[in-house]
């Protein structure tokens, strides 16, 4: 039953982490009104973010094998909240990049936190509770822009939207605090030996940062890709919301998937279903969009949460290994979507499939040399 609580709290604890992580981009033009700052000076702040969450993440790594985990994961939430509070009192640029920088740190910290808990907390057994885990903060990223939409609908501005949701932020510390803090337990012997861990778990963290460069890219792309093959603004802003709705979907269905198929079966299945909607992308241009992002948020449904569940399968994960994970997470989300820009630029629009296609297929080649030192 005390497994029970704390796997429910861990989940509510991820939606207010992705709504942390959703509300960002449609609370863009909303943001820039208040402080009277143009679109482009505006979009630092994704820099700010993406830095915090890079630091927030080395930090953690550190301070989660020091610290009880729910102690830490505790002081993160207090910081989400009072980032939540304030961004509406934004006043001037710097304002707003420090406190999205604040916020890109805490919430990697709940976010790797939430992951070691839970790994911590059911050890073999994780498989499936982290996919349920990832699938919260899936549905976070989702209800973010309805928030604001809803804010909106009460007559108030987007400001209010940030307010609810720290109002719902500030009911996990209490949960938490009632709750025990799982331990990390050494494993007695390990898949891998103590002389290859360190080459293993490189190789590991390259798949990593290139599944999530896949993934970011096509979250952020998408849309601008929509709009330069000739779709509207609106239909182009809601291919997003099909990939997520989509992503949600598969890792719903993965979870019972999960205990009857191998994970190295899974993510070869996905990481293949990902190749296979990168190619349609560059060989049918006029395939329809909707199809193209519900197709590529299955591939990606699942494919961190069994990634993560494969690792603590063969080796210990640790707060410091644990941290250098989402560290690498940070790095994917800056590199490859940073330079689809130029690629587009450079090349046309007809770049961004062949830019998902070669990260599909980096992405199989990275997993098959992972497996391969790990058999």
């Amino acid at each position: 039953m005390k497994e029970l609580a704390r796997t429910a709290t861990y989940c509510s604890m991820f939606v207010a982490a992705g709504a942390v992580s959703g509300i960002l981009g449609p609370s863009l033009i909303y943001l820039a009104d208040l402080i009277h700052a143009s679109v482009a000076e505006i979009s630092v702040v994704f820099g700010a973010r993406a830095i915090g969450n890079i630091l927030g993440a080395l930090l953690a790594g550190r301070m989660f094998d020091r610290w009880q985990g729910h102690h830490y994961l505790i002081l993160m939430l207090a910081l989400v909240i009072v980032g939540l509070v304030l961004v509406p009192f934004s006043i001037n640029l710097p304002m707003l990049v420090a406190l999205f920088f604040l916020l890109g740190a805490a919430e990697v910290s709940v976010n790797a936190g939430g992951n070691m808990m839970m790994l911590w907390l059911h050890k073999e057994k994780v498989g499936s509770y982290v996919t349920v885990l990832h699938l919260c903060y899936s549905t976070g990223c989702m209800i973010a822009p309805l928030v604001l939409v809803f804010s909106e609908w009460m007559g108030q501005n987007y400001g209010v939207g940030y307010w609810l949701l720290a109002l719902y932020a500030l009911l996990l510390p209490f949960l938490l605090w009632r709750q025990p803090s799982p331990r990390f337990q050494a494993r007695e012997s390990e898949v891998v030996p103590e002389a290859r861990q360190k080459a293993t778990f490189l190789a590991f963290l390259t798949v990593i940062f290139v599944y999530v460069g896949f993934e970011i890219t096509i979250a952020g792309w998408i849309s601008t890709y929509g709009i330069l093959m000739g779709e509207g603004q609106n239909q182009a802003a809601v291919l997003v919301s099909w990939f997520y709705v989509s992503l949600s979907l598969g890792r719903l269905v993965s979870v019972p998937l999960l205990r009857w198929i191998p994970l190295q079966h899974g993510l070869y299945g996905l990481i293949f279903f990902s190749i296979i909607g990168s190619v349609l992308m560059f060989a049918f241009p006029d395939l329809s969009l909707v199809i193209v992002a519900l197709w590529l948020g299955l591939g990606c449904s699942a494919i961190f949460p069994m990634l993560f569940a494969y690792a603590s399968s063969i080796m210990s994960l640790n707060g410091k290994r644990t941290g250098l994970i989402f560290v690498c997470c940070g790095l994917g989300a800056l590199v490859a979507p940073s330079l689809t820009g130029p690629i587009i630029d450079a090349f046309s629009v007809s770049a961004f499939p062949v830019v998902l296609i070669v990260l599909a297929l980096l992405m199989w080649v990275s997993f098959r040399r992972l497996e391969k030192m790990t058999a």
